[in-house]
C-alpha cells in the first residue's frame, strides 16, 4: 500500500519527464558574512556534473549514542555565480525520499539568477535516501508489482491481498536494512543531520528552503534550533498538527479539486478538447471504470524500464496523480487519457513509474522505501485493518477519485515494527527570525489550509500566497520568487496579505 508523497514538482516534470517521456514579526537576520566554500571538506567534482561540487561528511548513527558509528551523507553544491557569495543556502525538496541530490543537479536552472548569484546552494540526501545509507527492500520487478496493486480494495480478498503485500514490504525492510538504521531515520533525527551540515559547513547561521515535507524538516528545525536560523522559507506548507484522519481527508480533497480543474482546464484548451471531444471528465471516468472493473492495458516499453508492463487501475491512477502536481503536466494527462482509451497505456506507465523514481538503467531509486520508513516513524499509525476499511468508506464520500487509495496508503505502517518517536502537534519555535510561509491556493499535495495553519501557529512568519494549481510556489510564480528571493537576500519580508500570480 502507497501513501501519497509531497514532492516538490521541479523534480517530477522539470528535470525527470525528460528522461522518461521524452520531452522536453521580527525581522530576519542579517545574511552571513561573504565567504568562500569551506576548504574544510573534501569537495570533488560531481560525476557527470562538472559545474557540482559533491562530498560525503560523515554524521553519528544515533546522537544519542555517537559510539554506536556513524554514517555519511552525500552533499552537493552548486558554486555560486558570484565570486563572493553571502553563503551557503540549503535546501530540500520534500518526500520524504527525495534525493536532494539528484534534485539540485537537475533542477538548478530552475532557480532564480539572482538567488544563484548570492549564494552557494547546497543540498543532501538525508539519511536513509538513495545515497545516504538507503533504506534498502525491494527489487525493481517489486516495485512494479507493488504499483500495479489495486490501490482502493474493496472485497475481502482485495484487501487480504493488499494486506498481505503491505506485509511482504515490511518483511523485505527487515531483511535487506539494518533495525539500527531504521530507529534512527525519522525527521528528529533528520534536523540533527542538518544542523551539523550546517556547522561544517561553516555557516554560523542557516540559511533554507525548503519545498513540501522540507517543510516539515524546517519546522522541526525552527523548533529544536531556533537561535540557529538566519532566514527560513517553507513552500508547500505541511501542518504538523494534523491528525492523520485530517491529514488524508484534506490530501484527498486537494487532489480531487485539481483533478476537476483540469477537467475545466481541458475542455477550454484547443488540443486538449480535440483529444477528448467528449469532455475530459466523461473520458477519464469510463477509462477508470474499465480498469477498476478488472481489465488492464500494456505499456510497450521494449527495451527500456522493464519491457512490456501491465497497467492497471493503480498504473493508471499513480499516472493521473503523478500528473497533477504541475499544470504544465495537463496536457500529458489528456494525452495519456486518450491513448488510454485506446489501449496504449505507455504515457499512463511512464507517468506513474517517473513518480516512483524510474531511472534510465531500469532500476528504482529507494524513494517508496525511504518514504514509508520516515513517515511510519515520524507519526504513530492505527493497528485496526477495520479503522482502514471504514477511512475509505468515509473518504470516497467527499472525494471518490481519490479518497479510498488515500486511506488505504499509509497501510503499510499498521505493519510497520519500530515504534513512532513523534506525534501530530502544533509547532510555535519562539526565538526565530520571522520565517516566510508559501502557500498556493489550489495545491493538490499540501494544501492551502496547511500553510495558513503553519504561519499562524509559528511565533514568528509572514505568509505568502499564490494563486493557482501545482504544488508549491517559487517555480510557478515570478512574483514568488522575487519576494523570496528578496528575503534570503536581505530578511525584508512581504507585505502582509501578499497574493501573487501564477505565470
Amino acid at each position: 500500500m502507497r501513501a501519497l508523497r509531497t514532492f516538490a514538482p521541479v523534480l517530477l516534470f522539470i528535470a525527470g519527464s525528460a528522461s522518461v517521456l521524452g520531452v522536453s514579526a521580527v525581522g530576519a537576520s542579517s545574511p552571513v558574512a561573504s565567504r568562500a566554500i569551506n576548504s574544510a571538506i573534501k569537495w570533488t567534482t560531481c560525476r557527470g556534473h562538472k559545474d557540482f561540487r559533491c562530498a560525503s561528511i560523515p554524521v553519528p548513527i544515533d546522537y544519542a549514542k555517537p559510539s554506536l558509528g556513524k554514517l555519511n551523507l552525500a552533499v552537493v553544491m552548486l558554486p555560486s555565480t558570484s565570486a563572493k557569495p553571502l553563503g551557503d543556502l540549503f535546501t530540500n525538496p520534500g518526500g520524504p525520499g527525495a534525493s536532494g541530490v539528484d534534485f539540485l543537479e537537475q533542477s538548478a536552472s530552475a532557480f532564480s539568477p539572482s538567488l544563484r548569484a548570492k549564494f552557494n546552494l547546497v543540498s543532501w540526501d538525508p539519511r536513509g535516501v538513495e545515497r545516504s545509507d538507503p533504506v534498502t527492500c525491494v527489487n525493481a520487478n517489486q516495485v512494479r508489482a507493488l504499483t500495479q496493486e489495486n490501490p482502493q480494495p474493496s472485497t475481502p480478498a482485495e484487501i487480504a491481498a493488499g494486506v498481505k503485500l503491505a506485509k511482504q514490504f515490511v518483511a523485505a525492510c527487515l531483511a535487506h536494512t539494518s533495525r539500527l538504521l531504521l530507529e534512527n531515520v525519522g525527521t528528529a533525527t533528520t534536523i540533527e543531520d542538518l544542523d551539523q551540515l550546517r556547522a561544517d559547513l561553516g555557516q554560523s547561521k542557516l540559511y533554507y528552503l525548503g519545498f513540501s515535507y522540507g517543510t516539515f524538516i524546517g519546522e522541526m528545525y525552527a523548533a529544536k534550533y531556533p537561535t540557529h536560523i538566519g532566514a527560513m522559507v517553507l513552500d508547500g506548507a505541511v501542518d504538523p498538527a494534523l491528525s492523520l484522519v485530517a491529514g488524508d481527508r484534506e490530501q484527498a480533497l486537494g487532489f480531487e479539486g485539481d483533478l476537476h480543474a483540469f477537467f475545466g482546464w481541458c475542455d477550454h484548451d484547443k488540443t486538449c478538447r480535440k483529444r477528448l471531444p467528449g469532455g475530459a471528465q466523461a473520458a477519464y471516468h469510463k477509462l477508470m471504470a474499465f480498469f477498476a472493473a478488472g481489465n488492464t492495458i500494456q505499456a510497450d516499453f521494449k527495451s527500456r524500464y522493464g519491457g512490456v508492463q501491465p497497467v492497471t487501475l493503480g498504473v493508471a491512477q499513480l499516472g493521473v496523480i503523478s500528473s497533477l502536481y504541475s499544470k504544465s503536466a495537463w496536457g500529458y494527462l489528456g494525452l495519456a487519457i486518450k491513448r488510454g482509451l485506446q489501449h496504449k497505456g505507455d504515457l499512463l506507465a511512464a507517468l506513474a513509474y517517473e513518480y516512483e523514481g524510474l531511472q534510465q538503467n531500469g532500476k528504482f531509486s529507494n524513494e517508496d522505501e525511504a518514504n514509508v520508513a520516515i513517515n511510519c516513524v515520524d507519526s504513530p499509525s492505527v493497528r485496526d485493518l477495520s479503522f482502514y476499511e471504514s477511512l475509505a468508506k468515509r473518504l470516497s464520500a467527499v472525494a471518490p477519485d481519490f479518497g479510498a487509495a488515500e486511506a488505504w496508503g499509509s497501510l503499510t505502517c499498521a505493519y510497520w515494527p519500530i515504534p513512532a518517536e513523534g506525534a501530530p502537534h502544533e509547532i510555535h519555535a519562539p526565538g526565530t527570525p520571522t520565517i516566510l510561509v508559501v502557500g498556493s491556493t489550489d495545491d493538490p499535495a499540501t494544501p492551502y489550509a496547511w500553510a495558513k495553519a503553519v504561519a499562524a501557529q509559528l511565533d514568528n512568519a509572514v505568509l505568502l500566497t499564490r494563486t493557482g494549481s501545482g504544488h508549491t510556489g517559487y517555480f510557478f510564480s515570478s512574483c514568488v520568487r522575487g519576494y523570496v528571493d528578496s528575503y534570503l537576500t536581505t530578511g525584508k519580508v512581504p507585505p502582509s496579505g501578499k497574493v501573487c500570480p501564477s505565470n
